[in-house]
Protein backbone atom coordinates (compact mmCIF):
# COMPACT_ATOMS: atom_id res chain seq x y z
CA UNK A 1 0.00 0.00 0.00
CA UNK A 2 1.31 3.66 -0.51
CA UNK A 3 1.09 6.33 1.62
CA UNK A 4 -1.51 8.71 1.84
CA UNK A 5 -1.21 12.01 -0.21
CA UNK A 6 -2.23 15.18 1.44
CA UNK A 7 -4.59 15.72 -1.10
CA UNK A 8 -6.63 12.11 -0.51
CA UNK A 9 -6.78 13.25 3.07
CA UNK A 10 -7.94 16.25 2.50
CA UNK A 11 -10.57 14.96 0.67
CA UNK A 12 -11.65 12.28 3.34
CA UNK A 13 -11.32 14.76 6.43
CA UNK A 14 -12.75 18.48 4.42
CA UNK A 15 -11.42 21.41 6.17
CA UNK A 16 -9.14 20.81 8.52
CA UNK A 17 -6.08 22.57 9.77
CA UNK A 18 -2.96 21.98 7.60
CA UNK A 19 -1.16 21.05 10.49
CA UNK A 20 -2.70 18.09 11.20
CA UNK A 21 -3.04 17.02 7.57
CA UNK A 22 0.72 16.97 7.61
CA UNK A 23 0.92 15.04 10.73
CA UNK A 24 -1.11 12.49 9.40
CA UNK A 25 0.99 12.05 6.22
CA UNK A 26 4.60 12.07 8.31
CA UNK A 27 2.81 8.57 9.82
CA UNK A 28 3.14 6.90 6.22
CA UNK A 29 -0.51 5.53 6.76
CA UNK A 30 -2.27 4.43 3.57
CA UNK A 31 -5.56 5.90 2.89
CA UNK A 32 -7.32 2.75 3.77
CA UNK A 33 -5.46 2.73 7.17
CA UNK A 34 -6.65 6.57 7.59
CA UNK A 35 -9.93 5.98 6.72
CA UNK A 36 -9.87 2.98 9.51
CA UNK A 37 -8.39 5.40 12.25
CA UNK A 38 -11.51 8.05 11.22
CA UNK A 39 -13.71 5.31 11.59
CA UNK A 40 -13.11 4.49 15.06
CA UNK A 41 -13.10 7.71 16.05
CA UNK A 42 -16.38 8.14 14.38
CA UNK A 43 -17.36 4.71 16.27
CA UNK A 44 -16.20 6.01 19.75
CA UNK A 45 -18.25 9.26 19.40
CA UNK A 46 -21.32 7.09 18.74
CA UNK A 47 -20.57 5.08 21.77
CA UNK A 48 -19.24 1.69 19.99
CA UNK A 49 -16.82 -0.80 21.24
CA UNK A 50 -13.39 -0.28 19.73
CA UNK A 51 -11.40 -2.46 17.54
CA UNK A 52 -7.75 -3.40 17.87
CA UNK A 53 -5.81 -1.21 15.86
CA UNK A 54 -4.71 -3.23 12.90
CA UNK A 55 -0.96 -1.76 12.76
CA UNK A 56 0.73 1.23 14.78
CA UNK A 57 0.06 3.76 12.04
CA UNK A 58 -3.46 3.04 12.65
CA UNK A 59 -3.25 3.74 15.90
CA UNK A 60 -0.91 6.82 15.37
CA UNK A 61 -3.56 8.29 12.94
CA UNK A 62 -6.48 7.38 15.38
CA UNK A 63 -4.58 10.08 18.07
CA UNK A 64 -4.11 12.83 15.81
CA UNK A 65 -7.75 12.48 14.74
CA UNK A 66 -8.96 12.21 18.59
CA UNK A 67 -7.18 15.23 18.56
CA UNK A 68 -8.95 17.09 15.92
CA UNK A 69 -12.08 16.17 17.39
CA UNK A 70 -11.68 17.42 20.95
CA UNK A 71 -13.50 20.80 20.60
CA UNK A 72 -12.40 22.16 23.46
CA UNK A 73 -15.96 24.20 22.68
CA UNK A 74 -17.68 20.86 24.18
CA UNK A 75 -16.27 21.37 27.33
CA UNK A 76 -18.05 22.79 30.72
CA UNK A 77 -16.20 26.12 31.35
CA UNK A 78 -16.66 28.03 35.14
CA UNK A 79 -19.49 30.02 35.49
CA UNK A 80 -21.48 28.43 33.01
CA UNK A 81 -25.41 28.35 33.30
CA UNK A 82 -26.26 25.56 35.18
CA UNK A 83 -23.27 25.66 37.19
CA UNK A 84 -22.77 26.47 41.23
CA UNK A 85 -21.23 29.67 40.39
CA UNK A 86 -24.38 30.69 38.10
CA UNK A 87 -26.45 30.82 41.54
Amino acid sequence: MSTATYQQIVELLGDVDPLFVNRIEATGASIDEVNEALAQVEGDQFGEERCADSSPRVAEVRAILEEIFDDPEDEPQEGAWGSADAV
